[in-house]
């Protein structure tokens, strides 16, 4: 009964996710880029002046955490895993692989952003978000 646990979980976290139609994605993600890009939002590339750049651009970390809101998810992994699903539609006209999930949990530490406790901006700018 334990082996059936976890696809039973998956199963779930699958139905879940599909709750959110793939044009919402689409037209926010075009929204929230334009967004930042009109707010000349300044886009880093590197952690700190000496660190390593980032091959993912922050607004993409920024754009998974609003994802994560919307989708109600409460784990880093759970993150991960909706990330990865609509990895086409998230990261659209980038030549980038899925992130892992050791990175996204880091960046998303980076920019203040917890699966139950969520960054600041994502109400600022989605108040339709608010708990």
């Amino acid at each position: 009964m334990n082996s059936h646990q976890p696809q039973r979980r998956r199963l779930f976290m699958t139905i879940t996710i599909n709750k959110i139609s793939k044009k919402w994605i689409q037209k926010t993600r075009d929204e929230f880029r334009e967004f930042l890009i009109d707010t000349e939002f300044p886009d880093p590339d590197r952690m700190g002046e000496r660190g390593p750049t980032f091959k993912y651009p922050e607004w993409l970390i920024m754009f998974i955490a609003v994802l994560s809101v919307k989708f109600k998810l409460k784990t880093y992994v759970k993150i991960h895993q909706m990330a990865v699903q609509y990895w086409e539609m998230i990261a659209k006209d980038l030549d980038l692989q899925p992130i892992s999930e050791r990175q996204l949990r880091d960046r998303l530490k980076k920019i203040c952003h917890h699966p139950r406790k969520p960054a600041t901006f994502i109400f600022q700018l989605f108040p339709e978000l608010e708990r």
